[in-house]
Formats: structure tokens, C-alpha cells, sequence
């Protein structure tokens, strides 16, 4: 019984970094199209951050293949394949930690909601008193009568 392992065929080590590459590529053109809504500075760095993703995937890709094109020749320079897998790593770490840094400040520095801040229903607004909820209109309130008058409801003949 042969227990070597070997490593993961070239074709399902690109099939495993396909998918994140167009994600990537999703997010870049996901915010683009909402930089109104998150601000130009946040979608710019959003964008920014998707585009190294991406970036770092395909330069996945081409480490694969550089390497599968090293390792198939008859003359294998051990000091070289080292130096150019260690690159291809560096570069990876960087890429992917810039990208990624770049997406978390995106979320730090866009554009505050215009509505303001969610507040629960019943909860007091900020720098108000008591929670006090209006009633719905047609729960309660005979119609025409102002949801916040001081009077009771008049009886109609």
C-alpha cells in the first residue's frame, strides 16, 4: 500500500480560488454601485479592498502554475524554487491583508444613515423623556380626531 500524498492537481487548486476571484469581483462592482450609500470614501475603499482580494486570488492562480511549470522541467533549482514560492507567499500575505483591511475601514468610515440613529419602538428618543407611542390611526381613535389631542374623544349623536 502506497501512503504518499501528494499534492492537490493543478486544475482543483485553481478550481478552489475561481470562486473567491469572482466574489471578489462581485464586491468590487457591489460597491460601486452603492458608494451613494455608503459614501465615497467608504465605497472607494471598499472597492479598493475587494479589488486586492481578487488581485491576491489570481496571483494564487499564477503561483500554482509557475511552480507546476518549476517543478515540470528535468532541472530543478531548489534555491530558486524556494525564492519564488517565498515571493509568491509574501506577496500573498500582503495582498490579502491590505485588501481585507481596506474593506473593514470601508465599514468604519462610511456615511452615516440620513434617517439617524435606529431607535426600538417604545424606546425614549435620544435627549427625550418618556417613551410615548401615538396610537395608530383606527385603533382606538374615532376618525377625524387628531392622534395627539389633549381632550377626550367627543361621543357623535
Amino acid at each position: 500500500m502506497d501512503t504518499t500524498v501528494e499534492p492537490l492537481s493543478t486544475g482543483v487548486q485553481i478550481a478552489l480560488r475561481v470562486p473567491v476571484f469572482l466574489i471578489a469581483l462581485a464586491g468590487v462592482l457591489l460597491a460601486l454601485l452603492m458608494i451613494r450609500r455608503m459614501g465615497v470614501l467608504g465605497g472607494i475603499l471598499a472597492a479598493a479592498g475587494s479589488l486586492l482580494i481578487a488581485a491576491d486570488q489570481a496571483a494564487n492562480v499564477a503561483w500554482v502554475l509557475h511552480l507546476r511549470s518549476m517543478t515540470s522541467g528535468g532541472d530543478l533549482d531548489i534555491d530558486t524554487f524556494n525564492t519564488v514560492n517565498n515571493a509568491y507567499l509574501v506577496a500573498d500575505a500582503v495582498l490579502i491583508t491590505i485588501g481585507v483591511a481596506l474593506v473593514v475601514a470601508s465599514f468604519v468610515v462610511r456615511r452615516p444613515s440620513p434617517a439617524g440613529p435606529v431607535v426600538a419602538v417604545g424606546a425614549p428618543a435620544p435627549g427625550f423623556g418618556s417613551p410615548v407611542v401615538p396610537p395608530a390611526p383606527g385603533f382606538g381613535l374615532p376618525p377625524g380626531s387628531p392622534p395627539w389631542s389633549a381632550e377626550p374623544p367627543s361621543a357623535a349623536p
